[in-house]
C-alpha cells in the first residue's frame, strides 16, 4: 500500500538568498578553535591540576615557543599497566583552514589498534615512482616542492629537500580502526617559568568506532564523545633519521579526568594532512585530462595541485597508469557505455593486487563515449566502496544543459581542457565520498558543484562571482568540502571505507534537517510496482514531483537516484532502517532549474541491493522512504514520501533455494548494473542455476522442484544471462 508524501513545514516564507546553512554530517567532524597562550603555572604545578588558575610567578619568565607546527603527526599512545596494546594513528593540525580564521586552528585525528603489519622501508631515490607505502619524504621522493614552486625554491626552504628521507603519512589497516579525535582546546605557551618545560596542552574528544558487521563496510560513531582526553606535551629532539633532519617531536602524558592513562608521542611527518594515490588508465582513442595553466600564469594546475588546496598529497601513479588500452570485445567505445561494460573495464585494468589497507588508492579510467552520455561517472563499488570513477573525453557541453557554457558550448571535453579537468576531478572527489554542493550548501564555482551549475553561477552576477565559462572555472574546493576532505574520519573518506554518501542523511529528514514543501506547493507521490513480492525479488519504486503552485519553483532537474538529489531508505518491522544507495553515480547533467506550474518530474529505482546490503532481506512489511533534497538560497529544503512493500516468506523449497541464490552481492551488482555484467562470474553462475530451476509456475504454491516466483521475477525483468561463455 502506498501513500502520498507527508509535508509538514513551510518554506515559502523562509527562502533567503544569503543563507548558507549546511546539513550537519552524521559523523563527528572537528571544528575551528582558538589557539591559546596560557600563563605558565608555578613550579610544582602538575599537569593534573593545570586547569587551576596559575599564580603569578616570582621570577622572570623565559620566552619559549614550542614548534607545534601545521601538518600531520604520527601519534602513539602507550597505555598504563593493564593494556599491552599500543594505539597508533595520525593527528592533523590545520591552521590554514579557511573557516579557522587568522588565529584559529582545526585539529582532528584517527586512532588504530595496532601498527601496520609491514615494515617501513627506506625511501627510494629522488624522482622514483615507487608507491610501496614506505615512510619517505614527500618533497624529495614524490614532488619537488609546493604547487607551482621550483625545485630550487623548494631546496632553499627550511623544510625543503634534504639528503635524508623524512617520514611519510602512515596508512593503517581498516579493520584496526579504533576512534576519531576532535580537537577542543590547544594551548601553545609563549613563555615559561625558568627551570620548567614549555608544555603544549591539547584537549580532544574521542569518538569510539564500532566496526561494520560481516559483509558491510559502514560502521558507526556515537552521537556524543566516548571520553575526553588531555595531552600534556613537551618538545624533545627528533629521532628519525637524525635529530638534525627530523621534524618536531613531542612526548608527554595522556590524562582523562586528571587520571594518567599513559604516555603519548607526536612525531611530525608531513606538511600535508592526508595522502592518496590516483591511477589514471586511458582507453585507445580517448584523451586523458592534462595540466592547465594557472590563472596567474605562474605554473600549471592538475589533480595534485587541486588536492593540495585541501592539504592532501595526491600522487599520480604514472608507473601503473596505462595508455592506449585495447577496446573490450563487443563494445563500441564512441557510443554511450553500458554500466556493465564500463564496470567490467574498470575491474580489469586497475592495478592488480591493490591493497586498500596499505594505501589510499582510487582509479580513474578514461574512455571516448559521445556527446549526451555523461561527462563522468563514479561506481560505489568495484570490490570495495569508492574505488573507481570514469571520464568521457568525447562527451562534453551540450548547449541544452546550460545557456552559459560560452565558448565550450557543444564542444567535446578533450577540446576544453580546464572544464575537462574540473569534471574529472569532480568524479575523483566523489570517490573520496564528497557530495554536490547544490545539496549540501549551495551552487558555487567549486569542484563539487555540478558542471552546468558552475556555468550558471559564472553566467549570472546574483548567484556567484561573475565570470566566463570555462576560463574562470575555479579548480579548487569550497570551505565545506575542503574541511570535509581534511578532517572527516578516515573510514568516511578513504577508498574501501564507507559506501558513498554514508555520512549524509538517506532516510526521512528530521525537523532540523530539511524544510519540507506543502502539498499545495510541490506534490510528491511515491509508489511501487507491486505491494507484495517474494523474498529475493527486485522491486521497482517510482516517484513523481508536481509543481502545484502558481509560480515557477527551483527544483532539481534530475530526480534519478544516480543524480544524487534523491535518497532512499527502507524501514522494516523490527525498526531497522537501511539506506538504499545508487551503485552508479551519473550526475554531471544534474542542476537546479525552474519547474513551471503544473510541470512534473519523475524517477524510479530498482530496489534490490546496494553497498549497504539488501534492503528487503527480511519477510514482512518494509516502508520505503524517498526524499528529494536540495539547497534553495542556502536553505536546506526538500520533499519526502513513502510506500509500503510486503515481502513474503518463502512458501516452498524452490522459493527458499532461489532466494538464497539471488541474495548474493555479485547478483546484487548484476541487478543494479542492469544485467549484462558477465565479468561477475558468480552472478552468472547463480542466475543460470536460478533459471534452470524448473518451468514457469502458474500459481503461488508451486511444487518444491518447480520454478519459483523469484526466478519468474528475474525473467520478467530480463535480468537472466544468455548462453555466452564467461
Amino acid at each position: 500500500m502506498c501513500d502520498r508524501a507527508r509535508k509538514t513545514s513551510d518554506v515559502d516564507e523562509l527562502l533567503s538568498p544569503n543563507s548558507a546553512d549546511v546539513v550537519p554530517p552524521g559523523v563527528p567532524v572537528a571544528v575551528p578553535l582558538t589557539v591559546e597562550d596560557e600563563a605558565p603555572a608555578a613550579p610544582g604545578t602538575s599537569a593534573a591540576n593545570a586547569d587551576a588558575p596559575a599564580p603569578q610567578p616570582s621570577s622572570p619568565l623565559r620566552a619559549c615557543r614550542p614548534d607545534f607546527r601545521d601538518g600531520c603527526y604520527q601519534i602513539t599512545i602507550r597505555p598504563t599497566l593493564g593494556s599491552f596494546q599500543s594505539i597508533v594513528g595520525t593527528l592533523r593540525v590545520d591552521r590554514e583552514a579557511p573557516a579557522a580564521g587568522p588565529d584559529g586552528v582545526i585539529i582532528s585525528g584517527d586512532l588504530y589498534r595496532q601498527p601496520p603489519p609491514v615494515a617501513q622501508p627506506v625511501a627510494d631515490a629522488p624522482g622514483s615512482s615507487s608507491l610501496s607505502g614506505a615512510v619517505l619524504d614527500e618533497d624529495t621522493a614524490v614532488i619537488p616542492g609546493a604547487p607551482g614552486e621550483s625545485v630550487a625554491a623548494a631546496a632553499s626552504r627550511a623544510d625543503g629537500p634534504l639528503p635524508f628521507p623524512r617520514r611519510r603519512i602512515p596508512i593503517f589497516p581498516r579493520d584496526q580502526y579504533r576512534s576519531y579525535l576532535k580537537g577542543t582546546r590547544l594551548v601553545v605557551p609563549s613563555a615559561s617559568v625558568p627551570g620548567q618545560p614549555c608544555q603544549v596542552t591539547l584537549d580532544v574528544d574521542e569518538f569510539a568506532y564500532t566496526q561494520p558487521s560481516a559483509g558491510s563496510f559502514q560502521g558507526s560513531f556515537p552521537d556524543s564523545p566516548s571520553r575526553s582526553l588531555r595531552c600534556v606535551l613537551t618538545q624533545v629532539p627528533g629521532a628519525f633519521p637524525s635529530p638534525l633532519f627530523s621534524g618536531p617531536r613531542f612526548e608527554g602524558r595522556v590524562l582523562e579526568g586528571g587520571i594518567d592513562r599513559g604516555s603519548v608521542t607526536l612525531t611530525w611527518v608531513s606538511s600535508f594532512l592526508r595522502r592518496a594515490v590516483l591511477e589514471i588508465d586511458t582507453l585507445n582513442g580517448a584523451v586523458a585530462p592534462e595540466p592547465v595553466p594557472s590563472p596567474d600564469g605562474t605554473g600549471t594546475e592538475f589533480f595534485d595541485t587541486v588536492y593540495a588546496t585541501a592539504r592532501w598529497q595526491l600522487t599520480i601513479d604514472r608507473a601503473e597508469g596505462q595508455t592506449d588500452l585495447p577496446v573490450p570485445s563487443g563494445v563500441d567505445p564512441v557510443a554511450c557505455w553500458s554500466p556493465a561494460d564500463l564496470h567490467a573495464l574498470m575491474a580489469s585494468v586497475r592495478k592488480a593486487g591493490t591493497n586498500l589497507d596499505t594505501e589510499w588508492r582510487t582509479h580513474l579510467v578514461v574512455v571516448p563515449a559521445t556527446m549526451g552520455c555523461s561527462r563522468g561517472v563514479m561506481y560505489d563499488q568495484i570490490g570495495a566502496p569508492r574505488e573507481g570513477s570514469a571520464s568521457f573525453s568525447d562527451d562534453g557541453y551540450p548547449s541544452n544543459s546550460s545557456p552559459n557554457f560560452g565558448a565550450a558550448a557543444n564542444q567535446r571535453q578533450r577540446n576544453v581542457p580546464r572544464a575537462y579537468l574540473r569534471s574529472a576531478t569532480h568524479e575523483v572527489t566523489h570517490a573520496f565520498n564528497q557530495i554536490h554542493q547544490e545539496t549540501e550548501t549551495a551552487a558555487d564555482n567549486s569542484i563539487m558543484t555540478t558542471t552546468p551549475s558552475v556555468a550558471d553561477v559564472l553566467g549570472g552576477p546574483t548567484t556567484g562571482a561573475p565570470g566566463v565559462f570555462p576560463d574562470q572555472i575555479n579548480l579548487g574546493f569550497n570551505t565545506t568540502v575542503r574541511n570535509h576532505l581534511a578532517h572527516m574520519p578516515d573510514p568516511v573518506v578513504r577508498p574501501g571505507g564507507w559506501p558513498f554518501g554514508g555520512w549524509f542523511p538517506a532516510g526521512a529528514p528530521q525537523a532540523s534537517d530539511r524544510n519540507l514543501f506543502y502539498a499545495s506547493e510541490l506534490e510528491f507521490e511515491v509508489s511501487a510496482e507491486t505491494d507484495r513480492a517474494p523474498l529475493g525479488a527486485p522491486v521497482t519504486v517510482s516517484w513523481k514531483l508536481t509543481n502545484t503552485s502558481d509560480a515557477d519553483l527551483l527544483v532539481p532537474n534530475d530526480l534519478r537516484m544516480e543524480a544524487l538529489y534523491t535518497t532512499m531508505s527502507s524501514l522494516d518491522e523490527s525498526g531497522e532502517e537501511r539506506p538504499v544507495r545508487p551503485f552508479v553515480i551519473t550526475c554531471e547533467e544534474a542542476k537546479l532549474a525552474p519547474l513551471e506550474p503544473g510541470g512534473t518530474l519523475e524517477g524510479s529505482y530498482r530496489v534490490f541491493w546496494s553497498s549497504d546490503g539488501f534492503p528487503l532481506e527480511r519477510p514482512g512489511r518494509h516502508t520505503v522512504t524517498v526524499t528529494v533534497a536540495w539547497s534553495a538560497g542556502g536553505l536546506p529544503v526538500g520533499v519526502t514520501g513513502n510506500c509500503d512493500i510486503w515481502v513474503d516468506r518463502p512458501t516452498s523449497d524452490a522459493e527458499n533455494r532461489d532466494a538464497a541464490l539471488a541474495m548474493h552481492p555479485d547478483v546484487g551488482k548484476w541487478v543494479v548494473l542492469g544485467g549484462g555484467a558477465y565479468h561477475l562470474k558468480e552472478a552468472v553462475s547463480r542466475l543460470r542455476t536460478l533459471d534452470d530451476g524448473g518451468t514457469r509456475s502458474t500459481n503461488e504454491n508451486e511444487d518444491a522442484g518447480g520454478r519459483s516466483r523469484v526466478a519468474d521475477t528475474f525473467s520478467d525483468l530480463e535480468l537472466m544471462p544468455d548462453g555466452r561463455t564467461v
